[in-house]
């Protein structure tokens, strides 16, 4: 009796080990099969975002053209005058921003403002050694200037508006 018992009990759990070996191969065989559809999808993204990035890349560069920065004709050019475009650009920015705390208005701007106090540059991209882009407001109506730069002798810069749009205003009623 004792024998048929230990059978007995030999069986049963020969029986649940077989039942929860199957079991867990089929677990196995679902992980596996959503780990291989995960990383597919990863490595998707991922050739998604490496195609992002050398767009992102090319964007960069084409945006660079017209940067002093990146204008390599344009910094040796100043090199050979004796001027650092580092310390230049921070220097010209400084310049035209001070232009706006004059009384009668900056005179860079070739408008009068016709909303607050005075017409005021907002920001300045140098293209290269001699022409800088800015843009203006008085608050209300705003523009765009094209400024060319001097180098002067006694390492002063001067200023010359080129041309200069004033964007007219949309009234949306």
């Amino acid at each position: 009796m004792k024998k048929q018992l230990f059978l007995y009990l030999f069986l049963l759990t020969a029986l649940l080990l077989l039942f929860v070996f199957v079991n867990t191969k089929k677990d196995i065989k679902a992980f596996e099969e959503k780990i291989a559809k995960i990383e597919n999808r990863l490595e998707e993204k991922e050739n998604s975002y490496q195609d992002t990035i050398a767009n992102l890349r090319i964007e960069a560069m084409e945006l660079g053209k017209f940067s002093l920065i990146e204008d390599s004709y344009a910094i040796e050019h100043l090199y050979n005058e004796g001027i650092d475009f580092k310390e230049l650009i921070p220097h010209v920015e400084d310049q035209l921003i001070d232009f706006n705390f004059v009384r009668e208005g900056n005179p860079l701007v070739p408008y009068a403002a016709m909303q607050g106090d005075r017409m005021m540059i907002n920001s300045i991209k140098m293209l290269n050694h001699r022409w800088i882009i800015a843009d203006f407001t008085d608050g209300k109506y705003w523009g765009q200037l094209l400024i060319a730069c001097t180098y002067n002798d006694d390492k002063t810069i001067s200023f010359n508006t080129k041309e200069s749009f004033l964007y007219p205003i949309n009234v949306i009623d």
